[in-house]
Protein backbone atom coordinates (compact mmCIF):
# COMPACT_ATOMS: atom_id res chain seq x y z
CA UNK A 1 0.00 0.00 0.00
CA UNK A 2 1.32 3.58 -0.79
CA UNK A 3 1.12 4.65 2.97
CA UNK A 4 3.75 1.75 3.81
CA UNK A 5 6.62 3.64 2.01
CA UNK A 6 9.07 4.90 4.74
CA UNK A 7 9.70 8.52 5.59
CA UNK A 8 13.00 8.01 4.02
CA UNK A 9 11.60 6.94 0.14
CA UNK A 10 9.12 10.22 0.63
CA UNK A 11 11.84 12.56 0.90
CA UNK A 12 13.85 11.20 -1.19
CA UNK A 13 10.96 11.37 -3.82
CA UNK A 14 10.67 14.90 -2.74
CA UNK A 15 14.35 15.73 -3.33
CA UNK A 16 14.08 14.49 -7.23
CA UNK A 17 11.65 16.13 -7.56
CA UNK A 18 13.08 20.05 -6.91
CA UNK A 19 16.05 18.73 -8.82
CA UNK A 20 14.25 18.66 -12.11
CA UNK A 21 12.62 22.17 -10.72
CA UNK A 22 16.17 22.96 -9.69
CA UNK A 23 17.06 22.96 -13.12
CA UNK A 24 13.95 24.36 -14.61
CA UNK A 25 14.22 27.14 -12.67
CA UNK A 26 18.10 27.62 -13.56
CA UNK A 27 16.99 27.42 -17.63
CA UNK A 28 14.22 30.22 -17.30
CA UNK A 29 14.87 33.26 -19.13
CA UNK A 30 13.07 36.48 -17.32
CA UNK A 31 14.68 38.92 -19.43
CA UNK A 32 12.55 41.15 -21.96
CA UNK A 33 12.61 39.39 -25.23
CA UNK A 34 12.43 41.00 -29.09
CA UNK A 35 9.68 39.16 -31.62
CA UNK A 36 12.65 37.42 -32.63
CA UNK A 37 13.42 35.62 -29.63
CA UNK A 38 9.88 33.86 -29.75
CA UNK A 39 10.92 30.61 -29.45
CA UNK A 40 13.02 31.41 -26.28
CA UNK A 41 10.18 33.16 -25.14
CA UNK A 42 7.64 30.36 -25.63
CA UNK A 43 10.60 28.25 -24.03
CA UNK A 44 10.51 30.33 -20.67
CA UNK A 45 6.21 29.77 -20.47
CA UNK A 46 6.59 25.97 -20.97
CA UNK A 47 10.00 26.26 -18.14
CA UNK A 48 7.06 28.32 -15.69
CA UNK A 49 4.33 25.86 -16.09
CA UNK A 50 6.22 22.90 -15.28
CA UNK A 51 8.10 24.76 -12.70
CA UNK A 52 4.25 25.13 -10.83
CA UNK A 53 3.56 21.74 -11.77
CA UNK A 54 6.53 19.75 -10.44
CA UNK A 55 5.66 21.70 -6.89
CA UNK A 56 2.25 20.60 -7.26
CA UNK A 57 3.45 17.23 -7.63
CA UNK A 58 5.48 17.19 -5.09
CA UNK A 59 2.85 18.27 -2.35
CA UNK A 60 0.66 15.21 -3.68
CA UNK A 61 3.06 13.03 -4.01
CA UNK A 62 3.52 13.52 0.29
CA UNK A 63 -0.62 13.34 0.16
CA UNK A 64 -0.46 10.22 -1.09
CA UNK A 65 2.48 8.12 0.32
CA UNK A 66 3.38 9.45 3.06
CA UNK A 67 2.54 7.69 6.77
CA UNK A 68 2.07 11.19 8.39
CA UNK A 69 1.40 14.30 5.63
CA UNK A 70 1.16 16.48 8.30
CA UNK A 71 5.13 16.04 9.19
CA UNK A 72 5.45 17.11 5.65
CA UNK A 73 2.67 20.12 5.53
CA UNK A 74 3.51 22.08 9.00
CA UNK A 75 4.84 25.49 8.85
CA UNK A 76 8.55 25.04 9.37
CA UNK A 77 10.18 26.71 12.42
CA UNK A 78 13.23 26.58 14.24
CA UNK A 79 13.05 24.50 17.17
CA UNK A 80 14.62 23.46 20.58
CA UNK A 81 17.32 21.16 20.51
CA UNK A 82 15.25 18.93 23.07
CA UNK A 83 12.89 18.96 20.08
CA UNK A 84 15.35 17.87 17.17
CA UNK A 85 17.75 15.59 19.56
CA UNK A 86 14.82 14.01 21.80
CA UNK A 87 14.90 10.41 22.98
CA UNK A 88 12.52 9.80 19.41
CA UNK A 89 15.54 10.22 17.05
CA UNK A 90 13.63 9.39 13.99
CA UNK A 91 11.16 11.96 14.65
CA UNK A 92 13.88 14.51 15.98
CA UNK A 93 15.45 13.98 12.94
CA UNK A 94 12.48 14.32 10.72
CA UNK A 95 11.65 17.79 11.73
CA UNK A 96 15.14 18.50 11.77
CA UNK A 97 15.68 17.85 8.20
CA UNK A 98 12.63 19.53 7.18
CA UNK A 99 13.35 23.08 9.14
CA UNK A 100 16.90 22.91 8.08
CA UNK A 101 16.03 22.45 4.61
CA UNK A 102 13.28 25.04 4.75
CA UNK A 103 14.99 27.64 6.73
CA UNK A 104 18.37 26.86 4.68
CA UNK A 105 16.07 27.87 1.52
CA UNK A 106 14.13 30.82 3.00
CA UNK A 107 18.01 32.49 4.17
CA UNK A 108 19.81 31.98 1.39
CA UNK A 109 16.90 33.60 -0.70
CA UNK A 110 17.08 36.20 1.65
CA UNK A 111 21.13 36.40 0.98
CA UNK A 112 20.25 36.69 -3.05
CA UNK A 113 21.15 32.43 -3.31
CA UNK A 114 17.62 32.22 -4.68
CA UNK A 115 17.96 28.99 -6.80
CA UNK A 116 20.13 27.09 -4.30
CA UNK A 117 20.09 23.44 -4.74
CA UNK A 118 19.35 21.89 -1.07
CA UNK A 119 18.43 18.05 -0.65
CA UNK A 120 16.24 17.77 2.31
CA UNK A 121 17.69 14.00 3.21
CA UNK A 122 21.26 15.29 2.93
CA UNK A 123 20.95 17.04 6.69
CA UNK A 124 19.88 13.57 8.26
CA UNK A 125 24.04 13.31 7.99
CA UNK A 126 24.33 16.31 10.19
CA UNK A 127 21.43 14.97 12.59
CA UNK A 128 23.99 11.51 12.99
CA UNK A 129 27.01 13.91 13.61
CA UNK A 130 25.35 16.27 15.97
CA UNK A 131 24.32 13.12 17.69
CA UNK A 132 27.54 11.01 17.62
CA UNK A 133 30.37 13.27 17.71
CA UNK A 134 28.28 16.40 20.26
CA UNK A 135 26.33 14.20 22.37
CA UNK A 136 28.05 15.77 25.80
CA UNK A 137 27.42 19.60 24.07
CA UNK A 138 23.73 18.70 23.18
CA UNK A 139 23.53 16.91 27.19
CA UNK A 140 24.95 19.85 28.58
CA UNK A 141 22.61 22.56 26.61
CA UNK A 142 19.30 21.01 28.18
CA UNK A 143 20.12 23.19 31.45
CA UNK A 144 19.19 26.08 29.91
CA UNK A 145 22.26 28.04 30.38
CA UNK A 146 23.29 30.18 27.42
CA UNK A 147 27.19 29.21 27.51
CA UNK A 148 26.28 25.44 27.00
CA UNK A 149 23.47 26.25 24.64
CA UNK A 150 25.88 28.73 22.72
CA UNK A 151 28.61 25.93 22.76
CA UNK A 152 26.49 23.15 20.92
CA UNK A 153 24.72 25.59 18.39
CA UNK A 154 28.19 26.88 17.63
CA UNK A 155 28.61 22.77 16.64
CA UNK A 156 25.81 22.83 14.53
CA UNK A 157 27.10 25.78 12.82
CA UNK A 158 30.31 24.32 11.86
CA UNK A 159 28.71 20.75 11.18
CA UNK A 160 25.89 22.35 8.44
CA UNK A 161 28.51 24.06 7.25
CA UNK A 162 31.32 21.57 6.59
CA UNK A 163 28.54 19.09 4.90
CA UNK A 164 27.66 21.72 2.76
CA UNK A 165 31.02 22.97 1.25
CA UNK A 166 32.09 18.79 1.27
CA UNK A 167 29.08 18.18 -1.46
CA UNK A 168 30.22 18.91 -4.47
CA UNK A 169 26.90 19.26 -5.74
CA UNK A 170 26.15 22.01 -2.88
CA UNK A 171 29.73 23.40 -3.34
CA UNK A 172 29.15 24.08 -6.88
CA UNK A 173 25.68 25.98 -6.60
CA UNK A 174 27.21 28.63 -4.50
CA UNK A 175 29.86 30.90 -4.69
CA UNK A 176 30.58 32.72 -1.71
CA UNK A 177 30.90 30.53 1.59
CA UNK A 178 30.45 33.25 3.45
CA UNK A 179 26.83 33.52 2.47
CA UNK A 180 26.06 29.83 3.39
CA UNK A 181 28.20 30.51 6.61
CA UNK A 182 26.17 32.92 7.87
CA UNK A 183 22.83 31.17 6.85
CA UNK A 184 23.70 28.30 8.86
CA UNK A 185 25.08 30.80 11.89
CA UNK A 186 21.48 32.38 12.06
CA UNK A 187 19.94 29.42 11.79
CA UNK A 188 21.90 27.72 14.77
CA UNK A 189 21.59 30.79 16.76
CA UNK A 190 17.63 30.58 15.75
CA UNK A 191 17.87 27.04 17.53
CA UNK A 192 19.48 28.31 20.24
CA UNK A 193 16.65 31.03 21.08
CA UNK A 194 13.98 28.43 20.68
CA UNK A 195 16.28 26.36 23.31
CA UNK A 196 16.70 29.14 25.76
CA UNK A 197 13.60 31.09 25.59
CA UNK A 198 9.91 30.16 26.69
CA UNK A 199 8.39 31.74 24.24
CA UNK A 200 10.36 32.59 21.14
CA UNK A 201 8.94 34.21 17.70
CA UNK A 202 7.50 31.64 15.55
CA UNK A 203 7.78 30.48 11.91
CA UNK A 204 10.40 32.60 9.75
CA UNK A 205 10.01 35.87 12.27
CA UNK A 206 13.09 33.81 14.46
CA UNK A 207 15.55 33.20 11.36
CA UNK A 208 14.59 36.90 10.50
CA UNK A 209 15.56 38.48 13.89
CA UNK A 210 18.36 36.26 14.03
CA UNK A 211 19.92 36.93 10.85
CA UNK A 212 19.63 40.54 11.55
CA UNK A 213 21.42 40.41 14.99
CA UNK A 214 24.53 38.91 13.09
CA UNK A 215 24.59 41.12 10.21
CA UNK A 216 24.25 44.23 12.48
CA UNK A 217 27.68 43.27 14.08
CA UNK A 218 29.71 42.27 10.77
CA UNK A 219 33.18 42.68 12.38
CA UNK A 220 32.06 40.25 15.37
CA UNK A 221 30.82 37.61 13.42
CA UNK A 222 33.59 38.12 11.14
CA UNK A 223 36.12 38.08 13.98
CA UNK A 224 34.48 34.78 15.08
CA UNK A 225 34.27 33.15 12.08
CA UNK A 226 38.33 33.76 11.14
CA UNK A 227 39.78 32.88 14.36
CA UNK A 228 41.81 29.82 14.74
CA UNK A 229 39.50 28.88 17.44
CA UNK A 230 36.81 30.03 15.64
CA UNK A 231 34.05 27.42 17.06
CA UNK A 232 34.99 28.77 20.69
CA UNK A 233 34.90 32.31 19.08
CA UNK A 234 31.60 31.50 17.44
CA UNK A 235 30.34 29.75 20.87
CA UNK A 236 30.94 32.88 22.68
CA UNK A 237 29.14 35.32 20.13
CA UNK A 238 26.02 32.62 20.11
CA UNK A 239 25.93 33.28 24.04
CA UNK A 240 26.67 36.77 24.17
CA UNK A 241 23.42 37.13 21.53
CA UNK A 242 21.16 34.82 23.10
CA UNK A 243 19.65 36.54 25.98
CA UNK A 244 19.57 39.67 24.34
CA UNK A 245 17.32 38.77 21.47
CA UNK A 246 14.04 38.39 21.78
Amino acid sequence: MPRDISNDIVVGLKDRLRDVRHLIRASRQDAALTPRELPEFMLDKVARVMDKAFTTVEALSISVISQNPAAHSSAPEARSLAVYFSEDHEAGATLFCRDIYYLTKYLLKTLHEPNALIHEASFASVHSIMIRRHAILLAAARNGDQKNIGKACAALTMELQTHYCSTSLFGAQTSDQGKTLLCFAALALAIGLATYSEHPPSGEKLVETTLLALQARPDKFEQAITRGDNLHALSDLFAFLIPHLP
